[in-house]
Order: C-alpha cells, then sequence, then structure tokens
C-alpha cells in the first residue's frame, strides 16, 4: 500500500506492508536527482517497514534548486511519520535512510534534530555540508546546500580553478571534491557534528566512486565518532570494486530538472555484489527503529 502525500508542506510517498501494523519507521532521502526517492520506499516495503519517502528538492512542489533547503522540511516529514498510529518508534524517533547529496543531509538531520532520528543509514554520503547547486545565480556566487532557521549552514566550496573529469561515461566529481577538502579552515567549519546523533550510524561506500571521495568521507565521520567516545556507534561497509550506486536504482519520475551525465564508477557485478552484501545489514539496522513509544 503505497499514497501519495500532499500535507502541510510535506511531498511524497508513503508506502506500508499488508498485515499487521505496527512497522518500524524509516524516512527515505534521495540525492542529486532530486524528486521523491521512492526506490528506497519500494526496497524497505518489501521487509516489512513503513517508509516516507521525501520530497525535497528537484520540483516544483519543493523547489528546483538544490540550494538553502531548509532542514526544517525533513524535521516536517520525521514528526509526519512518527505520529501515524502504523509506524513504530523508539522514544518518538524513526529510522532515516539517505543517498549521496541524501546521505549528506541524513547525518545532518541526525545531528540536528536527535530526539527525532534512530538509526541512520548514509550511502555514499559526505563527512561536511557542501556547496549548492543552483545554476541562476550570478557566476562567481556559492550559496549553502542547506538553511536551518532561515541561516544558512557553513559549507565547503567548490575549489576555483578545478575541473571535473571526464570519461566514456560521463562526468566524475572527485577532482574537484578531493582538492575542496583540502581546504582544512573550511572542512571544520562544515563538519556535520554526527557525534549528536543519538541513534547508531551505517555508512556505505564504494571504492571506485567517481562521483566525489565518499571512502575518504566516511572515515572522517567514522573518526570524528571515535574521537568523541561514540566509536561503538558507527560502521562502515565499504566495497572496494563498488561505485557510487550501490543499490537498485531507479531515477524518479517527478524530477523537474535534467539528469547529469556522472560517471558513477564501478561495475554493475560488483555494485550488485555490495548490494547483496550490504543490503541484509542495512535493514538489520533500521529494525532498531521498531520499538515500544
Amino acid at each position: 500500500m503505497s499514497i501519495r502525500i500532499r500535507e502541510g508542506g510535506i511531498v511524497g510517498t508513503f508506502g506500508a506492508p499488508e498485515g499487521e501494523r505496527p512497522f518500524p519507521g524509516v524516512l527515505a532521502l534521495g540525492g542529486s536527482d532530486g524528486g521523491t526517492p521512492e526506490y528506497f520506499l519500494n526496497l524497505l516495503v518489501r521487509e516489512g517497514f513503513a517508509c516516507l519517502a521525501l520530497q525535497y528538492w528537484g520540483t516544483t512542489e519543493t523547489q528546483l534548486s538544490l540550494s538553502h533547503v531548509p532542514v526544517e522540511r525533513i524535521e516536517q516529514g520525521l514528526r509526519w511519520l512518527a505520529q501515524r498510529p502504523d509506524v513504530e518508534t523508539i522514544r518518538g524517533s524513526v529510522g532515516v535512510v539517505g543517498a549521496s547529496r541524501g546521505g549528506e543531509l541524513a547525518l545532518i538531520v541526525a545531528a540536528t534534530f536527535p530526539e527525532l532520528v534512530g538509526p541512520v543509514v548514509a550511502y555514499t554520503p559526505s563527512s561536511v555540508a557542501w556547496m549548492g547547486l543552483d545554476f541562476t545565480l550570478p557566476p562567481g556566487t556559492t550559496r549553502s546546500s542547506w538553511a536551518l532557521r532561515g541561516e544558512p549552514l557553513p559549507y565547503v566550496c567548490f575549489p576555483a580553478g578545478v575541473a571535473p573529469s571526464q570519461s566514456e561515461r560521463g562526468y566524475s566529481m572527485l577532482p574537484i571534491c578531493e582538492r575542496g577538502l583540502e581546504d582544512l579552515e573550511s572542512v571544520e567549519r562544515a563538519t556535520i557534528h554526527v557525534e549528536h546523533a543519538t541513534g547508531p550510524i551505517l555508512l556505505v561506500s564504494g571504492g571506485d566512486d567517481k562521483v566525489w571521495a565518499t571512502g575518504r568521507m566516511c572515515e572522517m565521520v567514522v573518526n570524528r565518532m571515535a574521537q568523541h567516545g561514540r566509536a561503538g556507534d558507527v560502521r562502515h561497509l565499504h566495497y572496494a570494486r563498488a561505485g557510487h550506486m550501490l543499490f537498485p536504482y531507479v531515477r524518479p519520475s517527478d524530477v523537474m530538472v535534467p539528469a547529469m551525465p556522472f560517471d558513477l564508477g564501478g561495475t554493475a557485478e560488483a555494485d550488485g555484489a555490495a548490494h547483496a552484501d550490504a543490503w541484509p545489514q542495512v535493514t538489520s539496522h533500521l529494525r532498531q527503529a521498531g520499538a515500544t513509544r
């Protein structure tokens, strides 16, 4: 069962299995593809989860740029999901899963709203907030991807003078990301305070990711958790031959922005093997979202 949601600023799709309720709740966030990440919903509902696939950018119902996205939009979705009678929570919190820029956002909301977020799964995420993607801004102008209470979150810029590399598969942002991470002052300001998260964190990355330096950034998350005495609350699944797309993916049908031709890295075989190994661990991790209220 799935229904489209248009309620109080919340846009997305909610799905839950048939049968005896309630089910552990998970909010799903897509990445720079935009639209509604129903690919996560379809995977999770068949595993016994109630899922809200939340739309936060890339459509006329939200916004057409990945820039200055209010994180309160995700807060609204978390509260809506946790209040449903068919959703099981941990003291009012639910699980969150996100991919790529959505993995970055999942870590941000876990750190910002720790009382609302339980276990987190971040596929190919970032350890810092990055600059937004807004082609309506004047040349040379940058803006944060995310905002809280109207104020931009600190962010790392794409460095000047560094271009994406290109292959027959598309563009790779890896050189830009690697150079951006060398700006230690910006990285310090923009680092996500993952140690504030209440629930455990599971990170999933590929060693042949050509989109950005997610393996390196996942290790930055692991190290930060350890520095704050939280080493036991984070795990990193790293697949050396896999790329950026580590689960079955279908581009959302409601996206209003064109797809960028990215080189995702990896191979179908390596990515499929990574999913086969990671997915049971992902669902086990998220099942911690189901507990007494």
